[in-house]
């Protein structure tokens, strides 16, 4: 069993961050990457402040065994910074059998992107958490520490709720335990404990406010001390991709997420 490494996010300085879904598909390319210029503008801002990033070419890595689409290539390099830490989107589909050679095929076509825009490791999406599903878990994290090496190597798993088996928190750096509506959201909902230690939990929230929500922020990062928190105002009414965009004013978010931690 790997055993889950000390999540940090490089030369950050501060306990808790952000985990930012970047479902933005950077068409426009380099130099510049206009779709992705706020979130790069904003990590040179708050060099203090994790960031946890997933990047989404197509539901994955996109074709197969191939190199990243053009404009990710370009622009993730300018994601880069020592409180950074970019991570390749892959979707387990709860486990079932019929998904699983994929998930493995996934993580190698990540793994073999060239260094320079590489992922430094694994989001995996819609993970069933629960116990009769946890060794196909354990050995997708393995297989994927073996071929993601590198100091800010980094995996997490999102079951979306507080996983049923708190094993899952021994294999993974980061569990997203609620992934939610922001008007649907209360902090009783997360298990917080020596089992499941919230400096391996992740909130994001969807169909947020305008503003941000400080009461909340100061609840899940001061008093909690949760790893990281995300909310979004993009909107998932009518099944639509709450992630591709970023929020409105998500420099102001951020500001109240350092805040929060005296930073």
């Amino acid at each position: 069993m790997h055993l889950a490494r000390a999540v940090t996010a490089a030369a950050a300085t501060l306990s808790s961050g952000v985990l930012i879904p970047l479902n933005i598909f950077p068409a426009t390319g380099g130099p510049d990457c206009p779709e992705w210029r706020p979130l790069i503008n904003s990590i040179a801002a708050h060099p203090s402040l994790p960031f946890w990033i997933i990047i989404n070419p197509n539901s994955g890595p996109g074709t197969r065994g191939s190199q990243a689409p053009l404009g990710f290539q370009q622009c993730i390099p300018l994601l880069r910074a020592p409180n950074v830490v970019v991570l390749g989107y892959v979707h387990t589909s709860e486990g079932v059998a019929s998904r699983q050679k994929g998930v493995t095929q996934d993580v190698n076509t990540y793994a073999g992107w060239n260094k320079t825009y590489r992922p430094d490791g694994i989001f995996f999406d819609e993970v069933s958490g629960q116990s009769a599903d946890f060794a196909t878990y354990q050995g997708f994290v393995s297989h994927a520490r073996s071929l993601f090496t590198g100091s800010s190597s980094f995996m997490t798993l999102n079951p979306g709720a507080n996983p049923e088996d708190t094993a899952y928190y021994t294999i993974a750096d980061l569990v997203l335990s609620a992934e939610d509506i922001f008007s649907q959201f209360s902090p009783s909902q997360l298990s917080l404990g020596s089992s499941t230690p919230p400096s391996k939990q992740a909130v994001v929230l969807t169909d947020g406010p305008s503003t941000p929500p400080t009461s909340l922020i100061n609840q899940l990062i001061t008093t909690d001390h949760i790893k990281a928190f995300y909310v979004t105002t993009d909107k998932q009414a009518g099944g639509a991709n709450p992630y591709d965009n970023l929020p409105t004013d998500l420099e102001s978010y951020l500001a109240a997420v350092q805040a929060a931690q005296g930073g």
